[in-house]
């Protein structure tokens, strides 16, 4: 009964308005208050516990390394790059659009950084070619979810930390449902393109490929510096989130000379604005966590499950249902925070790979960064394109419808999530 009533306390604070953090701790405070007679000291220290952790550090760096890297430099180039080999096509921008915001997402983590980054140079240049401005952002908006899902991954690394997973081992398995994704969405695009008459911009031009080839040759060796430091054994996730972020100053500082020194200060002060926003959600949900397993609701959660549910591949629908609905009303971050403790146990009396589950359980909340009311890519994209939200949205149906026969893909078949963390073993 106390369980249930602190979960609907909080459910209540954070429709009311007050921060998810706060409205966390707030439940957790009248848990303690009235239902139990421990000293509410003990919410600081399950947030401090909550935070204490070396691998939690990357987040913070990879936050700061998006920042550099899209304050550097590194994002208009990668969408030359890709502008130089697929521009031509039918529907060419597009194809851009989505292939640039893959590349970026291989190097940030996040969603908002990505939809930032690449929209803030796609969406003017599709409205230039005649693109419907609020097709553009909705594109933009979808293509920004590729940040959390695509190596380094901010929502994989979290998970793996909740879950008790190797977080090398999570990032890894996003990246082929990260790419079957793209792809998917890719087809999708080119044939609304075409019936739209979305035609390719230029010539194709082989020299044009290997000049821009050239100029991005620092910003494409980020990711490569990246994966292929963590799964060559040469740093850790963490270790591997510093040595980017100290990558992306140099490089934009020194070698493609668009951040001045002047601007480093500033760019840090954003960036661990934002890092702090996540580091003081990932402490609160510790709290509210703490209280919830004392109250046994994970146990009781996989309990009912198996009650009322006999196959795991239901039990994953079923899963990814509730996650797609907490995904418009909450962001991908505490949703995950909140959701991965107690749905985890219930996965475990199913059976069900823990690599998997989480594949699964990031997949469908990324779908939430594009969903409203709440979706933060698209109010970024809104905002990049000077477009309303309302106008947005109806151009979203076939982008998400798209992304979830994906996700559908990615609970049916297993091996597409852990073939190649299994490879590697």
């Amino acid at each position: 009964m106390a369980g249930a009533l602190i979960i609907v306390i909080f459910f209540l604070l954070m429709f009311l308005g007050i921060p998810i953090a706060f409205s966390l701790c707030l439940a957790a405070l009248f848990y303690m208050t009235v239902f139990v007679d421990i000293p509410s000291i003990i919410i600081a220290q399950q947030i401090l516990s909550g935070v204490d952790k070396f691998t939690l550090m990357a987040i913070p760096f990879f936050v700061v390394a998006g920042s550099l890297m899209e304050f550097g430099g590194i994002s208009r180039r990668i969408v030359n790059l890709s502008k130089s080999v697929v521009g031509t096509l039918p529907g060419g921008m597009a194809i851009v659009t989505i292939i640039s915001s893959m590349i970026f997402a291989a190097m940030t983590g996040a969603g908002a950084a990505t939809t930032a980054a690449v929209g803030s140079i796609m969406i003017p240049a599709m409205k230039e070619q005649g693109y419907d401005p609020d097709f553009a952002c909705g594109l933009q908006a979808t293509a920004g979810i590729f940040g959390p899902l695509i190596p380094p991954s901010i929502l994989m690394v979290l998970y793996g930390i909740t879950a008790g997973t190797s977080v090398g081992d999570m990032l890894l398995a996003g990246l082929l449902p990260g790419i079957f994704l793209g792809i998917l969405l890719l087809g999708v695009v080119v044939v609304m393109c075409m019936r739209r008459g979305y035609k390719g911009e230029g010539r194709f031009q082989p020299g044009n490929i290997l000049k821009s080839f050239l100029q991005s040759l620092w910003a494409i060796f980020a990711p490569v510096l990246i994966l292929g430091g963590i799964y060559s054994g040469i740093f850790t996730p963490t270790e591997a989130a510093g040595v980017t972020c100290f990558y992306s100053l140099v490089i934009g500082l020194f070698v493609y000379r668009e951040i001045k020194f002047a601007e480093v200060t500033w760019i840090m002060f954003k960036s661990f604005k934002l890092a702090a926003g996540i580091m003081l959600i990932v402490g609160s949900t510790q709290a509210f966590g703490w209280v919830l397993t004392r109250e046994r609701i994970p146990q009781a959660v996989a309990l009912w499950f198996n009650s009322v549910i006999s196959s795991p591949t239901v039990f994953l629908f079923a899963v990814c249902a509730m996650l797609l609905v907490a995904g418009c009303f909450i962001d991908a971050v505490p949703a995950l925070l909140i959701m991965a403790p107690i749905l985890v146990p219930a996965a475990i009396s199913f059976d069900i790979d823990l690599i998997h589950f989480g594949v699964v359980m990031v997949v469908t909340l990324c779908i939430g960064l594009v969903t409203p009311p709440v979706g933060i890519n698209l109010f970024v994209a809104s905002s990049v394109g000077n477009r309303p939200v309302h106008k947005i949205v109806p151009k979203l149906p076939v982008f998400l419808a798209t992304i979830i026969v994906g996700m559908v893909i990615v609970v049916l078949f297993q091996p597409l999530a852990t073939f190649l963390v299994y490879l590697k073993k």
